[in-house]
């Protein structure tokens, strides 16, 4: 006997409530019959027969329970019984019954390499793109689906969580060029396996089992597909398994945003390329990590150029590819060309309407174009579609300022606190986001604790620009100006370059009036 399925099983005909319900009737009647049967000289007979009659009466309620259901229309068997039309809100189904909705939760590593995360999270993304052109099955977006990478909530739970009627599980084992991948499709209203199976194989069988497990899943739910779709189903943005897992692990490094780990992702990203000349998605990579590197590092031409070039080409190979068109959004957007980068971002979004990148650049032009009020609503959706992008936190909160929105501002800064201490256990090494939480602290009042997280990030890349200039700025802010200039000449010394942000950055304005701040310009 399967105790859980049971349970579910009487949480569905909504059994509990009408027994605890009874339970508690049946109590009252026995007090009350306690005081008032004595009162009239009942004889003590009758006061044994209504015990025995209650608790005779407790099954047959409860099969009663499990057979029947009370609606508006009256009494129903309960498989019979509309979702809708349940008086007990229990009965109400979390998902559209017309609807075939599903989630696909992050395969589980159990790869004896340390770092194979990295392949097992974009075969989960890659399963998902295969499925979410299929109109008729509605598919929980990736970044929804990886926040619930190691999360401890039961089927049932999950369902209710991504409104999901199916969930799609699994496991990951990859030790060099052998591969080990189990599937699970479950139906969550009846907590039950549609089908499982294990593939085995090598990497370079890889995109054929991505295809196996997808018309899997569309058969399994019988789902009729077009011509069109038939071919994208089958189709991959590239057949070099070798490309894509240098590309699966070129991504990883991507959002790192440090120096050394762009010039890393670029390095791998041109190893996916020379594998597979065509590869789309690792041309589109390769932009945004150019276009990064000159935002955020140096301002050599050099880079904007193969920034714009690299995602030119990725189009080339892929016009659909949102990630192209968003990469090319920022090359446009670092160009001051803001006009050309917003056309860019908003073709991503039509290709991809969950690319959380693109919306990130939209909400940064809306910025610049004095549109907080629409940049605010970008950086929410970056937030909800991407949880572990905390760069749109600091965005968040600009732009509040600047809308002068004091009760926001308040509500970004507590989901910041709230969100960093959790992302650090898992990220310890990102260097960024210690900075990004000192400045938070440091908006509470927290100035000790904001130094240690400071400093922390200072410690793990100190030799990076930006974690450099973020330091300036910290510094500059708490009223430690030699501490901030140090940092600043330090960063200027090795190449930060960008003296027009220096000069309006609010952040540094405390330094406006001082010698040495003026002298560091000057000496440009």
């Amino acid at each position: 006997m399967n105790l859980k399925k049971y349970i579910a099983e009487l949480k569905r005909r909504n059994v509990f409530k009408p027994a605890i319900a009874y339970l508690v009737v049946a109590w009252l009647i026995t007090e009350v019959a306690s005081i008032v049967l004595p009162t009239f000289g009942a004889p003590p007979f009758i006061m044994k027969t209504l015990i025995f009659s209650l608790i005779i009466g407790f099954p047959l309620y409860l099969i009663i329970a499990w057979v029947y259901e009370f609606t508006p229309k009256g009494i129903k068997k309960t498989e019979n019984t509309e979702v809708t039309a349940s008086l007990s809100p229990k009965s109400k189904q979390w998902f559209n019954k017309n609807i075939k909705k599903l989630a696909v939760l992050p395969f589980r590593n159990i790869s004896t390499e340390n770092d194979s995360n990295y392949f097992s999270d974009g075969l989960t993304e890659e399963i998902i793109m295969r499925l979410s052109g299929i109109k008729e099955l509605e598919i929980a977006s990736r970044n929804t689906s990886m926040r619930y990478r190691n999360s401890d909530l039961d089927i049932e739970s999950l369902g209710k969580e991504l409104k999901a009627k199916y969930i799609l599980q699994g496991t990951v084992r990859k030790h060099k060029d052998d591969l080990r991948i189990s599937t699970e499709l479950i139906d969550v209203e009846k907590d039950s396996e549609l089908w499982a199976e294990i593939y085995s194989g090598k990497m370079a069988d890889v995109f054929a089992i991505q295809e196996k497990v997808s018309k899997k899943i569309l058969k399994s739910l019988q789902l009729k597909l077009t011509p069109k779709e038939k071919v994208a189903i089958s189709e991959s943005s590239t057949m070099n398994s070798e490309a894509f897992d240098t590309y699966l692990k070129a991504r990883e490094f991507l959002y790192r945003y440090t120096k050394s780990y762009l010039l890393l992702a670029i390095d791998l990203f041109q190893s996916a390329i020379d594998l597979d000349p065509e590869y789309a998605a690792a041309y589109a990579g390769m932009s945004e990590a150019y276009a990064m590197l000159y935002e955020t590092h140096d301002k050599k031409l050099s880079w904007l150029e193969k920034a714009e070039e690299s995602a030119l080409k990725a189009l080339i190979y892929d016009p659909n590819s949102s990630e192209a068109y968003g990469a090319l959004g920022l090359a446009y957007y670092n160009k001051n060309s803001l006009n050309e980068a917003l056309i860019a971002v908003q073709k991503a979004i039509s290709f991809d309407p969950d690319n959380f990148f693109a919306y990130w650049i939209r909400g940064r032009l809306y910025r610049m174009k004095d549109r907080d009020s629409e940049a605010v609503i970008d950086f929410n959706k970056v937030l909800e579609l991407n949880a572990d992008f905390h760069s749109a936190y600091g965005d968040l909160q600009m732009s509040y300022e600047k809308l002068k929105d004091k009760e926001n501002l308040e509500d970004t800064i507590q989901r910041a606190v709230l969100f960093y201490p959790n992302y650090l256990l898992h990220q310890p090494q990102d260097a960024r986001a210690h900075q990004f939480y000192a400045f938070t602290l440091e908006r509470l009042g927290r100035r000790k604790e904001a130094k240690e997280e400071m400093r922390k990030g200072i410690e793990i890349n100190p030799y990076d620009l930006i974690i450099v200039y973020n330091a300036a700025c910290f510094y500059a802010l708490i009223g430690d100006k030699k501490a901030s200039i140090e940092n600043l000449k330090n960063a200027i010394d090795n190449g930060f370059g960008n003296f027009e942000y220096i000069k309006h950055d609010p952040d540094l304005y405390s330094l406006q009036e001082e010698p040495d701040f003026i002298a560091l310009l000057q000496g440009k």
